[in-house]
């Protein structure tokens, strides 16, 4: 199904919490509190609200101590040389802070940047392989926050060093965060803190823009419309709700008690929404396929050709380019701020 790989895309760490993954029951309540799973084997590990951080060095030199969003305490006797990436998100932040090429396994969907397409896919996103994990001889594996508590479990028990990257509700505080506790693991955290940094700095000047602008568009924001009747949204509690308001929009599902609920056709109708961002485009749903689903031919955003595709790989994983997506969705809500 669809979601799965979005979600597995998304690695929004615990911020799925429970609420989310394939089939999903509707809500009578204006906006739905859907609460699927795809089996008890995958719910998400809960994390602390708390940030990562970072022990004081201990009296080894060599040794790194690091607690993760889930709040485990992690202590490392060495930099890692090996490294297993086991969810896009934490792939791309170890690339980014400069480990790409210590990585020897990663999943399926890890595919940025491109050298990471050669690594060895060691899980299809939900299954890890933990014969060829053993075999590659870690001496890092990173997983999601929305990792199965099986799986971790499974991990540990095989006596392998662990980190858990995604914090239960997600932010780009939290982003942020992490890429810096991954680069502390590492063993580059003054890269980490360029990282975040650059992406600090990129958001500020979108925000900028977005600053100027004179109207706040009501924005839907599809993540999955596999059931065109109830499409997947981002609610309150997923960072994408946060990238819509920083880019200067407001989300109809911004009243949403999860962070990803479906909304029924006569909740979207409603809210009438200005601005349609289709991150499911990827997956074969076109601007033009929408004004043709019943009844949504009378949504202003759709009147008005304001129905766009997005680039999901920039605003479905937790890390440093969040700071694009931004500026995607920043282009799509508010053109007439970046025409020059």
């Amino acid at each position: 199904m669809r979601i799965r790989k979005i979600l597995v895309q998304l690695s929004l760490g615990a911020l799925l919490s429970a609420s989310l993954i394939a089939a999903c029951s509707p809500a009578a309540t204006p906006i739905p509190n859907i609460q699927p799973t795809i089996a008890p084997t995958t719910a998400p590990i809960v994390a602390p609200t708390t940030a990562p951080t970072v022990a004081p060095p201990t009296s080894a030199a060599s040794e790194i101590t690091v607690t993760d969003s889930a709040g485990r305490s992690l202590t490392l006797t060495a930099i890692p040389a090996r490294i297993i990436s086991l969810a896009p998100s934490t792939t791309e932040i170890v690339c980014a802070v400069g480990a790409c090429d210590k990585l020897v396994g990663a999943d399926q969907f890890s595919d940025y940047p491109a050298q990471v397409k050669a690594v060895p896919k060691l899980s299809d996103g939900f299954n890890p392989n933990y014969e060829q994990i053993v075999a590659a001889k870690p001496d890092l594996v990173l997983v999601a926050g929305i990792t199965s508590p099986d799986v971790i479990k499974k991990l540990d028990e095989l006596k392998l060093s662990l980190l858990v990257v995604g914090a239960e509700k997600s932010t780009f505080d939290t982003i942020a965060s992490e890429i810096k506790m991954v680069g502390v693991a590492v063993g580059n955290a003054e890269q980490a803190d360029a990282v975040v940094t650059a992406m600090w700095a990129k958001i500020a000047k979108v925000e900028q823009k977005v600053a100027q602008a004179k109207t706040q568009p009501r924005v839907f924001w599809e993540l999955d419309a596999t059931d065109p009747a109830k499409p997947f949204t981002p609610g309150p509690g997923s960072f994408v709700d946060e990238l819509i308001k920083r880019a200067g929009g407001i989300n109809i599902a911004a009243g949403a008690t999860s962070p990803f609920p479906q909304l029924n056709v006569e909740e979207i109708i409603k809210a009438n929404p200005q601005v349609i961002i289709l991150s499911d485009a990827a997956y074969g749903i076109a601007p033009e396929s929408v004004g043709k689903r019943p009844g949504w031919n009378v949504i202003e955003a759709v009147k008005l050709n304001q129905v766009f595709p997005i680039d999901d790989n920039l605003v479905s994983r937790p890390g440093p380019r969040v700071a694009d997506g931004l500026e995607a969705a920043a282009k799509l809500i508010h053109p007439e701020l970046f025409t020059q």
